[in-house]
């Protein structure tokens, strides 16, 4: 038969979504802060047959993803123009043996991955906007055409 089914909490949604469209944080992270508060707090199984018994927290739940994806491509444009210094280490082999170097400076692959990653976690949470475009018309805005050659004839077309 199963467990009874949690009934839904509509302050419990209400700070999911706030959490969800102020916040870098996923469903995972949002519940275990409840937990680590000791506050009220459900399983991520049991939000997401909230999502589908409920039409509202599923329409705000999906403007709190659309609002993040716009948090997350913002703060990508300030990880990108701001500098990560920190230290960077370098193991080197030689002939001689092995040896680590260090060095201070800017971590620019580092600081790359963090923006890859927010931009393509934005793309995931609002396509339509942040997503990869994919052009389904020809260069000049018609039907995209394709010439098809059989091998061996000369004539161009």
């Amino acid at each position: 038969m199963g467990r009874p089914s949690i009934p839904f909490d509509q302050e419990l949604a209400d700070y999911i979504c706030e959490r969800i469209a102020t916040t870098e944080l996923g469903l995972e992270q949002v519940l275990q802060e409840r937990r680590d508060a000791n506050l009220s707090c459900v399983s991520s199984t049991t939000v997401y047959k909230w999502l589908i018994e409920n039409e509202s927290f599923a329409e705000h739940s999906a403007r709190a993803r659309k609002m993040q994806a716009e948090l997350l491509h913002d703060r990508a444009q300030i990880v990108a123009q701001a500098p990560l210094i920190g230290k960077i280490e370098t193991v080197k082999e030689t002939k001689h043996g092995t040896f680590a170097e260090s060095r201070i400076s800017d971590n620019v692959e580092r600081s790359k991955l963090i923006v890859q990653t927010m931009l393509k976690r934005a793309g995931q949470l609002d396509a339509k906007k942040y997503g990869d475009k994919m052009q389904h018309t020809g260069e000049d805005g018609g039907a995209i055409q394709f010439l098809v050659t059989r091998a061996g004839n000369k004539s161009s077309q």
